[in-house]
């Protein structure tokens, strides 16, 4: 466990840190209360809302999705549309489940609390929760991995755990690479924030506290210096190197279109404050249909071919927040071409947690 704040930290929190601090008050010694949940829509689940030997709560609680859910997701995720129900049941299995983890000690109270959203990193969550101690120990802070395509109950559950310590304002971090998604508009759907959700019409949270929601890093010039880092770590000589930025994408034409653009802007970042030869960036749309990806396969692999005909190395490189899901599926991709992968994500790079998520939440906490 981390005893206190590095200075980075303490800097970038500024007024929201003293602020919760002084609203904390002293500390109390319950555990936030397991809140009754026998109104919710559990996605056809049967199973308590208990947490196991870490905390959590939901933890590998399979998806159970009705035959009526599934006509909703086919009817608006594109790769689901020919899938039969067991398969989608397969697929929302394959993603991982959806839950919810207060990250806190026991005693934690305050009125300000932090709730972090993601994908999840699966093994790695763990290591994670280590990382966010530095925000835990100072705001009643849950996360909601998972995501919540077939339910909402994991992110109830974990204001349910906010509002038990006190929390009267959330700041909700969304941990994705942009905002410009099927993943962030459903989330938006289940606080509120939209009519109609882009996967399935789960239940929206209930909450008396106030609900701030903030927004991804998208072309955030962080991301560029935390992508120029990832490269150097694989460099030999940038002048004579290519970096590609291999993006996840969106599934949907309208949305590739900003965040190709996005992907630019952090390009022109990189290089403008590095050495390389060029740096260049591409949307896989993994999860759309599957020859819009294999064209977008095509495009990539002649952007190396391209380099390596110019005499250039290319170094490939992801804004994802996790690489999990992209690793096996770009070797498959680039098999037989010669290139250099930097696996990590954004959230492996100290900037990530220390500078961008601390920033989020002051900002958020300071304009509520």
């Amino acid at each position: 466990m981390k005893n206190s704040m590095s200075a980075s930290v303490i800097v970038g929190l500024g007024a929201a840190l003293a602020l919760s601090v002084a609203q904390a008050g002293g500390h109390e010694s319950a555990k936030p209360a397991a809140m009754d949940h026998s109104g919710h829509d559990m996605g056809g689940m049967n199973h308590s809302t208990e947490r196991d030997e870490q905390g959590r709560r939901l933890f590998g609680m399979a998806h159970n999705v009705t035959p009526e859910l599934a006509d909703e997701l086919r009817a608006k995720v594109p790769l689901f549309e020919k899938y039969s129900l067991a398969e989608i049941n397969l697929s929302m299995r394959m993603m991982g489940g959806n839950y919810a983890w207060y990250l806190s000690d026991d005693d934690m109270k305050g009125k300000q609390g932090v709730l972090l959203l993601l994908h999840g990193f699966r093994d790695g969550d763990p290591l994670f929760k280590q990382e966010v101690e530095m925000y835990s120990e100072v705001f009643p802070t849950a996360m909601a991995p998972g995501m919540a395509m077939a339910m909402s109950d994991h992110i109830q559950l974990a204001i349910d755990d906010l509002e038990a310590a006190g929390v009267e304002q959330i700041a909700v971090i969304p941990m994705l690479s942009t905002a410009t998604n099927t993943m962030m508009r459903q989330w938006e759907y289940i606080f509120g924030m939209r009519d109609e959700a882009t996967y399935g019409s789960v239940e929206q949270v209930k909450t008396k506290a106030k609900i701030l929601m903030g927004h991804p890093p998208g072309d955030d010039p962080l991301v560029a210096e935390m992508l120029i880092d990832h490269a150097l770590e694989i460099s030999e000589n940038p002048a004579d190197e290519v970096v590609i930025i291999a993006a996840h994408g969106p599934t949907f034409e309208e949305d590739n279109r900003i965040v190709l653009g996005e992907l630019e802007n952090l390009a022109k970042v990189m290089r403008e404050d590095s050495d390389f030869a060029d740096v260049m960036g591409i949307t896989l749309q993994d999860d759309a249909q599957p020859e819009i990806r294999d064209a977008n396969v095509a495009k990539l692999r002649k952007m190396v071919s391209d380099a390596i005909a110019d005499d250039k190395s290319v170094l490939v490189v992801t804004n994802l927040i996790g690489t999990r899901s992209v690793q096996s599926k770009l070797r498959k991709d680039l098999k037989g071409l010669d290139y250099k992968f930097n696996k990590k994500g954004l959230a492996e790079h100290p900037n990530f947690v220390e500078e961008w998520m601390g920033e989020m939440i002051r900002e958020l906490f300071e304009d509520a």
